[in-house]
């Protein structure tokens, strides 16, 4: 192989095109991949933030869930367990009224039984004196009558 003049100015020639080819059309596209893979790179690691972002908003809204769902849960327990104290409460105050009331009305209907047997004692020893008085011809008190026949 023979290194002439042409076989020269071939390589300077290449030379020169390899150099213009890489300011004109390699540079320019390699910069473009450059900042594409730089826009890729910061989008990719946008969205990864964000889904790290949204996983922590769910766990926060999960573990917000849970705490209001164990208050509730608590509040309602409280105001059942509250309103049961009250109700055997009531239910023995309202039992401890109605038997006074029922010891009460007892008493009453035994002074109005003791009324209503003297009431009729005393018309039965009328009763006797009179029948007493018709039959036998004479008077008869109620005294002698309750000597006699043992009436109380």
């Amino acid at each position: 192989m023979e290194f002439n003049a042409t076989f020269l100015v071939s390589v300077i020639s290449f030379l020169v095109f390899v150099f213009i080819m890489n300011k004109i059309f390699y540079a320019p596209l390699t910069r473009i991949v450059d900042e594409r893979n730089e826009l890729l790179d910061a989008n990719y690691s946008d969205a990864k933030k964000f889904d790290d972002d949204a996983e922590g908003i769910l766990r926060d809204r999960d573990n917000r869930l849970a705490d209001t769902d164990a208050k509730s849960r608590k509040i309602i327990s409280d105001k059942i367990e509250n309103e049961n104290v009250k109700g055997k409460t009531l239910t023995s105050e309202t039992s401890k009224k109605s038997s006074e009331e029922i010891q009460k009305n007892k008493e009453i209907l035994a002074k109005e039984r003791d009324l209503a047997c003297e009431d009729l004692k005393s018309k039965i020893l009328g009763l006797a004196e009179t029948i007493s008085s018709k039959v036998m011809g004479i008077d008869v008190k109620i005294d002698d009558i309750s000597q006699i026949g043992g009436v109380r």
